[in-house]
């Protein structure tokens, strides 16, 4: 434990070292990409490759992209090491999931590789590339940070390895636990514009992290998806332990259909609560992001959680993404299904406050030692924070970082321990324009909570790391 410790902080000395003229306010820019590459089984993808290119078996062989219809042991090491003689990618109708003709010939096609989520647990990196286009070799990756950190850009690898990887049809945002496990939606639909094709059923997925096994794969049941286009919207999930670790639960935000999806791992069983809360600000929808004008409709989108209460229970507090305004809910409330059926349930949901004009949020985190809330403002370009300990209102919210092109759609913030990690991607730009690939366009960014909120409204007395 001491040396992997020992390891996480010396690959965190070599990023900063590396990274020392690069901060954003007090935050630093720990990785940054024009576009993205991966690093499979000893290959770099550097550049498109497509199905049609392996017709010919000494083009396959010359261009290291060896496919086989020959699934792998458990005891393959898929992503270590530089024999060219393992497959990277299952051509065959036997794979978990994509094979060529589903992705009509594309197997990576470098611009369509939008990251979206970040989540660091010890040494590695949990990146996501939801599947929105063509060409995405794996929905799951990560980077290691004492190997990978020298480098500014440097390639996902997919995880646990691109075969099991591909298991996986899109997933938007991983959440780690405290007891050593990864959780994430897998939405299983290819939302190809104008081809969406829902390949397998929405599911819960967990892994192992001590063993980088999947543990569990709960598909939804059709009464937590109303419609045909819900699981558009399942682009986060938010864990909570208080006991053992087998009873968990885990909290879904819909927010194409706007709902909230409740999972119980103790009884695998799932529910699906609704409330006007979880609903868009009409007056909030209108949005000028990388410098394109639109109209989102998003609903509830994030949901973080306070250290459990006298009650055995957390206050969870949710947002719209189209909204500035931030409300609650008791998590007693939501792990009781029969709730939702009683006359006055609505009370029992409480309206925080605003946050100001142009406050628009995608992902927040709470961090325990300080009480401080982060959010990832969409509307400003920018990384604020409140003080729960205070009421929300536009004179409580600090102004950490902003910047109309390097902070240009935070897609993601997660606290870990007293950090804060950001990804911000312009995703407005690369749906309804095109980004430039000669500038950087994917940025992540770790900030030391005590840092950040020092001097500011979000500091009362100052915790130390």
């Amino acid at each position: 434990m001491i040396k992997l410790v020992h390891i996480v902080c010396l690959s965190l000395m070599l990023v900063t070292t590396n990274q020392q003229q690069r901060t954003l306010g007090k935050f630093q820019e720990i990785f940054a990409w024009k576009q993205l590459t991966y690093y499979i089984n000893g290959i770099q993808l550097l550049q498109d490759r497509f199905s049609e290119d392996i017709v010919d078996r000494s083009k396959r062989q010359a261009d290291r992209l060896i496919f086989s219809d020959d699934l792998p042991s458990e005891n393959s090491t898929w992503n270590e090491g530089p024999d060219n003689d393992r497959p990277i990618w299952q051509a065959t109708t036997q794979s978990p999931f994509v094979n060529p003709d589903e992705e009509a010939g594309r197997f990576f096609i470098q611009y369509n590789n939008l990251p979206m989520g970040v989540e660091r647990v010890a040494d590695r990196l949990f990146i996501t590339v939801p599947r929105r286009r063509y060409g995405i070799p794996s929905t799951v990756n990560y980077i290691s940070l004492s190997r990978d950190g020298r480098s500014r850009s440097p390639a996902l690898r997919p995880y646990p390895d691109i075969a099991r990887a591909r298991s996986l049809a899109s997933v938007y945002r991983t959440r780690a636990d405290t007891c050593g496990r990864l959780w994430m939606v897998d939405t299983g639909l290819m939302e190809i514009p104008g081809n969406p094709q829902q390949i397998q059923p929405p599911a819960i997925v967990i892994y192992d992290l001590s063993t980088n096994t999947q543990i569990l794969r709960y598909p939804f049941k059709s009464t937590d998806i109303p419609a045909a286009n819900t699981p558009t919207g399942l682009a986060s999930i938010t864990v909570d332990i208080t006991g053992p670790c087998d009873e968990a639960f885990a909290y879904v935000p819909d927010l194409t259909t706007y709902g909230l999806i409740v999972y119980s791992m103790l009884d695998n069983n799932s529910w699906r609560v609704t409330h006007n809360y979880f609903h868009f600000n009409p007056l909030a929808g209108n949005f000028r992001i990388s410098g394109e004008n639109f109209q989102w409709s998003d609903g509830i989108f994030s949901i973080t959680l306070t250290e459990p209460e006298a009650d055995g229970c957390r206050t969870a507090y949710f947002h719209p993404m189209a909204s500035t305004q931030e409300f609650s809910v008791s998590t007693c409330v939501l792990k009781n299904s029969s709730l939702s059926s009683m006359s006055d349930y609505y009370r029992l949901y409480s309206y925080v406050g605003n946050r100001g004009e142009g406050s628009q949020s995608t992902m927040h985190g709470y961090h325990a030692r300080s009480s401080v809330i982060f959010f990832a403002e969409i509307g400003r370009d920018a990384i604020s924070c409140w003080n729960t300990g205070t009421a929300l209102n536009p004179a409580n919210i600090a102004i950490l970082a902003r910047d109309r092109q390097r902070l240009s759609y935070p897609s993601d913030l997660h606290v870990s321990n007293d950090e804060v990690w950001v990804m911000s991607n312009t995703l407005p730009r690369f749906g309804y324009s095109r980004l430039d690939t000669n500038e950087y366009n994917f940025y992540i960014y770790r900030g030391i909570v005590n840092d950040l909120i020092s001097g500011t409204v979000c500091s009362t007395l100052p915790f130390y790391n």
